[in-house]
């Protein structure tokens, strides 16, 4: 059966191998052509169609100009592309010896972007929206334009919410029966209007009123990802800020998020302060004989563009896009002053990487007798990208990421156990950055987790779940992966666990004390797009383009069969010579000093007499992710 819909898998199942892949005539679905706009939706007052030689927003004396692309340049600035049809560098289409390297899902995540289509590349139902920021797919100036223009509407019903209620309180209990009272009441009142009047719960919604259930937590997550808040469904302080602030407020903080991964890619640029310490900024020789701080570029270039552009805050943005329709964001680029890069830009930069795995614990997550067993962590696993320029190693991000633990498996007895899916130590390397990479199952991986729920044609229905396998921001591998791999020696080709560097939607499983992945380290999705973009950027590199692969698999899962395809592995790069990648150890607690290499059962659980079987030692069952 051909390829379906997809909805978020549950985060249980999710794996650190690669992500899913698009099938055969998925673009053909999508209403939008590879590097194409949606038709306008413009409001407001038309302009005149600037002539095509002159594309460059900038701002003199306080009133907009357009300029050719080359007299931005002569003037210095920097074109930070404000199309409908931007994506990220990774999902690039350069031109090889043959032409256009298609890469197959540049039209899938422009289709996100625009609200023109779903994850699936099927056309999105009349008034749906796609709130993906959160997974790393910020909404183009096309869907923030229109969100400006509706929300600054005399009559929005938002207007009738009381959000000094909601701002009174730090947070509301969402769990139990118990009625709210006082001032939680009234501030849940008020949330309820909000996510109404944000279309977010449906008026024919089966809410019952004054009650957290199942409708209001699924409009609140929606509100959570329109609004790219990192927080549980509950009614948390962070959550709560953002459902106080006035619409035109949160519409501008979209904006600054939209712009800055467009700035970023910009200057190509990464440094955002998070190499920074208690103690104060990481600073570096800058070649003087001075100790500097390792900039914030990202920080910098942003507010340098808010100004420079006059978007630095909400009425100055909705003024601009009062004044632009939505037929310039077809064409419309902006010309901004950005600082000198930091010396150590040079290309090709000698970039490493370095993983701090943190506190590791190997002991099982429940003893003989099924008793809990203490998986409490203090120090939690980071990677760090550095650069080596005249004899020092710069760090220039430092992020949260994720390490392996005890899963869920499935074993060759048809039962489920607990197994631990380890993440490599040593020494090793990054060959091959891969956008819209897909990760092909192993035999091990639970059949539930590949099927999902999706309308078609009206009904609901289980299909392949492709979200899983990817290519797509909700698969194992979210938007791109680096694969760590042992370097092959003496004409032997690399030694590959399965381990990758990947984007993640799984945000809550970097950020959670408690959570692990199949042996890979996870970034936030948008992160990962940056890291990625400004490693091919800065680093001498081969575009190998789309590789295929032709993997099918026949499976059976409550009485039906289903066919998973796969035709391409994604668009690959190939970096010469690779960035070398140091995996620390880190600090063993608990009783076990070595990884378990064997099932343990789950507790109530009914198991077949005997021992259980022995595991798999091939790369995918260790770590979920071989090829």
């Amino acid at each position: 059966m051909p390829p379906t819909p997809t909805r978020r898998p549950p985060r249980s199942l999710v794996r650190c191998p690669p992500p899913p892949l698009l099938i055969g005539g998925i673009l053909v679905a999508l209403g939008v052509a590879l590097g194409a706009s949606p038709p306008s939706l413009a409001q407001g007052p038309r302009q005149e169609a600037a002539p095509r030689e002159r594309t460059v927003l900038a701002r003199k004396d306080g009133a907009e100009v357009l300029l050719t692309p080359e007299e931005a340049r002569r003037a210095g600035l920097t074109r930070v592309s404000l199309r409908d049809d931007w994506t990220p560098y990774i999902f690039q289409e350069p031109t090889g010896p043959t032409g256009r390297l298609l890469n197959r899902y540049r039209a899938i995540y422009l289709g996100l972007a625009q609200d023109g289509g779903d994850e699936d590349g099927q056309p999105l139902p009349e008034g749906a929206h796609n709130f993906l920021e959160l997974y790393g797919i910020p909404p183009s100036p096309g869907v923030l334009r229109r969100r400006f223009l509706d929300d600054a509407r005399p009559d929005h019903p938002c207007r009738a919410v009381d959000l000094a209620r909601i701002r009174a309180v730090r947070s509301i209990p969402t769990g139990g029966k118990q009625r709210l009272k006082g001032d939680a009441e009234a501030a849940f009142r008020e949330v309820e209007k909000r996510l109404q009047c944000e279309g977010l719960l449906a008026p024919r919604a089966r809410h019952a009123p004054g009650r957290f259930d199942e409708a209001m937590r699924a409009a609140l997550i929606r509100f959570q990802q329109k609004h790219m808040l990192y927080d549980a469904a509950a009614l948390k302080p962070d959550t709560l800020e953002a459902l106080g602030r006035e619409p035109l407020d949160n519409d501008h903080r979209s904006l600054v998020r939209t712009l800055t991964e467009r700035v970023v890619e910009a200057g190509g640029l990464l440094e955002d302060g998070s190499v920074d310490g208690k103690d104060g900024p990481t600073t570096f020789d800058d070649g003087s004989g001075h100790r500097v701080p390792v900039p914030n570029t990202v920080e910098a270039a942003v507010a340098a563009a808010l100004a420079q552009l006059g978007l630095g805050t909400p009425a100055e943005a909705l003024a601009f896009f009062q004044r632009h329709p939505g037929e310039d964001f077809a064409w419309l680029e902006a010309g901004v002053a950005l600082a000198p890069p930091p010396p150590y830009h040079a290309a090709p930069m000698d970039l490493s990487v370095e993983i701090d795995r943190g506190d590791v614990i190997y002991d099982p997550l429940f003893t003989d007798d099924g008793r809990e067993t203490n998986q409490t962590r203090h120090r939690y696993p980071m990677m760090t990208l550095r650069v080596r320029w005249q004899g020092q190693l710069i760090p220039l991000v430092r992020w949260r990421t994720t390490i392996g633990g005890w899963r869920s498996d499935l074993a060759p007895n048809g039962y489920e156990y607990y197994r631990y899916k380890g993440s490599d130590v040593g020494p090793r390397i990054w060959r091959n950055i891969v956008s819209g990479p897909v990760w092909i199952a192993p035999e091990s991986t639970p059949v539930r987790s590949l099927v999902k729920d999706k309308k078609v044609n009206g009904t609901e229905q289980l299909v392949v779940n492709y979200d899983e396998v990817g290519p797509g921001y909700l698969s194992a591998y979210g938007l791109v992966a680096a694969y760590n791999v042992e370097p092959g020696r003496n004409g032997k080709p690399d030694g590959d666990n399965g381990v990758r560097v990947h984007g993640s939607s799984e945000y809550l499983s970097i950020r959670n004390p408690f959570a692990y992945s199949h042996g890979c380290h996870r970034l936030m999705n948008h992160l990962a797009v940056r890291l990625f973009s400004f490693v091919l950027r800065h680093r001498n590199v081969k575009v190998i383009g789309e590789r295929a692969l032709g993997f099918s698999r026949r499976f059976l899962w409550r009485d039906h069969v289903y066919d998973l395809r796969l035709p391409t592995r994604g668009f690959y790069y190939e970096l010469d010579p690779p960035v070398p990648v140091n995996v620390l150890e880190g600090n063993i607690v608990g009783k076990a000093k070595r990884p378990i290499l064997t099932y343990k059962p789950k507790p109530g659980v009914v198991y077949p007499p005997g021992p259980p079987p022995t595991p798999s030692d091939l790369p995918e069952g260790r770590a979920g992710g071989g090829e």
